[in-house]
C-alpha cells in the first residue's frame, strides 16, 4: 500500500483545484446540491490537510453536482467542455502537475501559493476581472 492509498481521495480538474481558490463562486445561483459539495471540497481540502487528491483529466466529483453538467460533459454557456478544457491544460501546465497524478491537498496548496499568479491568469483568463489571485 503507497502512501496515498490509506487517506481519503478527490477527483478534481486542475481549473477546480487551481481556479476555486481565488473566484467567488456564486453558489446560490448553482443549487443547493452544488454549493454543499463546494463546500464539502473545501472542508477536505484545508491547508493542513492529507486528503489526497488525483488530477482529472475531465468531468470530475465537483462537476456531476452542477447544473450545468450534461452527458458528461460541461454545458455552461459561459464555458462548455471544450474551453473548459483548454483552461485546464494551462492551468495543469503552469502548476506543472499531470493527469492522474496524487497529491495532497496541502502538497497542492502550497503548490498554487508558489505558483499563482499563473501566466494564463495574467494573460488569458475569462474570469481576471473578478478572479482575486491577484490579491492573494
Amino acid at each position: 500500500m503507497t502512501e496515498y492509498e490509506n487517506r481519503e481521495r478527490l477527483r478534481l480538474r486542475p481549473h477546480h483545484l487551481f481556479c476555486d481558490r481565488f473566484l467567488p463562486l456564486e453558489l446560490a445561483v448553482r443549487g443547493d446540491e452544488f454549493a454543499r459539495a463546494v463546500n464539502e471540497i473545501k472542508e477536505l481540502t484545508r491547508p493542513e490537510s492529507e486528503t489526497v487528491i488525483v488530477v482529472a483529466e475531465g468531468p470530475d466529483q465537483l462537476c456531476v453536482h452542477c447544473p450545468d453538467f450534461g452527458e458528461n460533459r460541461c454545458e455552461s454557456p459561459v464555458g462548455d467542455e471544450e474551453k473548459v478544457r483548454k483552461w485546464d491544460e494551462k492551468i495543469r501546465e503552469g502548476l506543472g502537475i499531470s493527469y492522474g497524478q496524487r497529491i495532497t491537498a496541502k502538497e497542492l496548496l502550497a503548490l498554487i501559493a508558489e505558483k499563482a499568479p499563473l501566466a494564463f491568469c495574467r494573460d488569458r483568463c475569462p474570469w481576471k476581472a473578478v478572479c482575486g489571485v491577484f490579491d492573494a
